[in-house]
């Protein structure tokens, strides 16, 4: 916010009276330059257009609602649209309706292309129902209901959410939220439902009008992204309801193409656990022993291989994953505390270290990139990266835009031209801000969940010690563990679509997942 103000003083300031000539004026009103700006923008001038709408706002501050509005309606036409995010923001504060209606006609398309979060929080406070057409409606329902469900108010949200239309763009994205909201209220059929629609609408977000290939291509991969976290929402709310062989089912559709997969092969190896399928859980969790895996840094991994073991009297093998866990997790916890504590105020940091991970290897030798991989790599950060780089597009676009107009005085840094290079840069800035909170905010709750994941594990060894010390002091068990160890062949159910084959120590993409142990359990109740 500190940054538009910025922005407003930098525009009361710019002589762009003197940059425009009119061959029949020599001192043009306010008036007739914002007449000139819509004729223009009739004619498809459009960055013209928002050229001469500019200017009357330097001419005749009253007019500056009206003037900012054709100003991001050129600019959004002209393929300009972080440059006119601005000025549509600004149209918004101005609390003109006439104008605010105008600039809401391109709420979805805006919104698709720069991101959610830079206008959310300014369309639910300076527009309501009324405001907008049937299309461009749904992104302000869409703005309530995820801003009702952040705060915990799930009943609300799935209000707005059910507004929108089944035709738009959003619609996939407003069913994985609903469906969220559903499952938080146990109201679990309903949830399935929503989230089915979302996996099977998530190509439609494709609908969306954007001519840059890179960004479409970006697109095409964050409707795969959505695809998969839907079908995973569904799964979890199975898990939810004990249906766990129908989220068992579920979980294996999600493709192990999406990088959604890796991160809920663990939630897969849970739902093993709560059938106290213990060695079809084991197997899941070996999956990420694979070479194709060593990206994936999830210390609830090893918490519940511990806990496997724990759950077969198998206390060997539950301290050796124990003593793992420890090593391999201390020095990143203290690593991710020690960044978070010195960069508490600088979500620049927070921001750049997130844009190393992502730009480094996916199988960095770097734990802390490692950690970081589970949420930078994610649509939501990759998309905020990708803007950067269709800021510098718009950087040059505007100096070739600028060029092409005849009859005015040309200068990189100063009047429209420069406005815009100003209006751009806080946009980097915003993208930074954003950014750099999403990172710190990631950091600190996946630290939560480490320290949490240490509790348990302190646990998992006071439980193994208290069950198995006269067990580990025997003289049977001396002996096996001098030796080695046999094995059980006992297999949890196999399903109808599974077959049985033996490991032969290497691992093949086609069967990650599908692993299972054939231990015998050493309990002896």
């Amino acid at each position: 916010m500190e940054n538009l103000r910025c922005i407003a003083k930098w525009i009361i300031c710019a002589n762009l009276c003197c940059t425009i000539v009119f061959a029949s004026e020599n001192n043009p009103s306010g008036l007739d330059y914002l007449r000139e700006a819509s004729e223009l923008y009739n004619a498809k001038q459009y960055f013209k257009a928002a050229r001469y709408a500019f200017a009357a706002s330097q001419e005749d501050s009253s007019l500056k609602p009206d003037a900012y509005a054709w100003i991001a309606l050129g600019l959004i036409n002209s393929g300009l649209p972080n440059a006119a995010s601005y000025f549509f923001i600004r149209t918004l504060q101005s609390g003109h309706r006439p104008a605010i209606k105008s600039v809401l006609t391109h709420t979805e398309d805006l919104m698709m292309i720069v991101g959610a979060d830079v206008i959310r929080k300014y369309l639910i406070r300076h527009t309501s129902y009324d405001d907008y057409n049937d299309v461009n409606r749904n992104v302000y329902l869409y703005s309530l209901g995820k801003d009702t469900l952040l705060a915990g108010d799930p009943n609300r949200a799935i209000g707005y959410l059910s507004g929108i239309q089944r035709s738009s763009a959003i619609w996939p994205f407003a069913m994985q939220l609903r469906g969220t909201a559903r499952a938080l209220l146990d109201q679990n059929r309903e949830a399935i439902e929503d989230f089915k629609v979302c996996a099977a609408q998530a190509s439609r977000i494709l609908n969306i009008r954007i001519k840059d290939s890179n960004h479409r291509r970006q697109l095409e991969r964050e409707a795969d992204d959505l695809e998969s976290r839907c079908i995973a929402g569904h799964a979890r709310t199975l898990y939810q309801m004990d249906e766990f062989n129908q989220a068992d089912r579920v979980y294996d559709s999600i493709s192990k193409k999406s990088f959604v997969w890796p991160d809920t092969l663990f939630e897969q190896a849970w739902n093993s656990f709560a059938k106290q399928e213990y060695n079809r859980s084991l197997g899941k969790l070996v999956t990420y022993k694979s070479p194709a895996l060593q990206f994936v840094y999830n210390s609830e991994v090893d918490v519940l291989r511990a806990q496997s073991f724990l759950a077969l009297c198998l206390y060997s093998d539950a301290n050796e994953v124990i003593n793992e866990f420890n090593a391999n997790y201390t020095s990143v916890g203290v690593e991710v505390k020690t960044f978070v504590e010195s960069n508490a105020d600088h979500l620049g940091a927070f921001y750049e270290v997130g844009k190393s991970a992502l730009r480094s290897s996916i199988y960095t030798s770097s734990y802390f990139y490692r950690l970081m991989n589970r949420f930078v790599r994610g649509p939501y950060f990759q998309s905020m990266v990708s803007n950067e780089d269709r800021i510098s597009k718009e950087m040059n676009a505007i100096q070739r835009l600028d060029a092409e107009q005849s009859g005015i005085r040309h200068g990189g840094s100063q009047g429209f031209p420069g406005f815009l290079g100003e209006v751009l840069r806080w946009r980097l800035s915003s993208i930074q801000l954003l950014g750099g909170a999403f990172v710190k905010n990631s950091l600190l709750d996946y630290h939560k969940a480490l320290i949490d994941d240490f509790e348990k594990i302190a646990f998992i060894k006071l439980e193994m010690l208290k069950n198995s010390k006269d067990s580990l002091m025997s003289a049977d068990q001396k002996k096996e563990e001098g030796s080695t160890r046999l094995r059980g062949n006992v297999f949890p159910d196999r399903r109808d679509d599974q077959y049985r084959w033996i490991f032969n120590g290497e691992f093949w993409s086609d069967e990650l997942g599908d692993y299972v142990f054939g231990l015998e359990s050493a309990c002896k109740s």
